[in-house]
């Protein structure tokens, strides 16, 4: 996944279940995170960028809190890509496992 991806998935779950950035950041640092809270305050206004190193450290922290909270929604890695799973096209001469033929 793309950085600007990442960061924008990962401030969305972070706006969206109005989690506190202060709380983040610490479980950031203990992730190995080495941004101040400042840095992470900017990432999260669109102000700044992370290595692929913090963005994943943020994005497990964010997991953390939201697995912790039971909350639905979750932030990717940077290993995550958004197309993992391509359908194969239609073909309406082939019969599938649902078809009423």
């Amino acid at each position: 996944m793309d950085a600007v991806d990442q960061q924008a998935l990962t401030v969305a779950v972070i706006q969206e279940h109005r989690l506190d950035v202060a709380r983040l950041w610490l479980a950031f640092v203990g992730l190995g995170g080495d941004a101040s809270e400042r840095h992470i305050r900017d990432y999260c206004a669109g102000q700044a960028t992370l290595s692929p190193k913090e963005r994943d450290a943020l994005a497990l922290a964010v997991n953390e809190y939201c697995a912790d909270e039971g909350l639905p929604l979750r932030a990717p890695l940077s290993s995550f890509s958004l197309f993992r799973f391509q359908p194969e096209p239609c073909d309406p001469d082939r019969n599938g496992p649902y078809s009423s033929k």
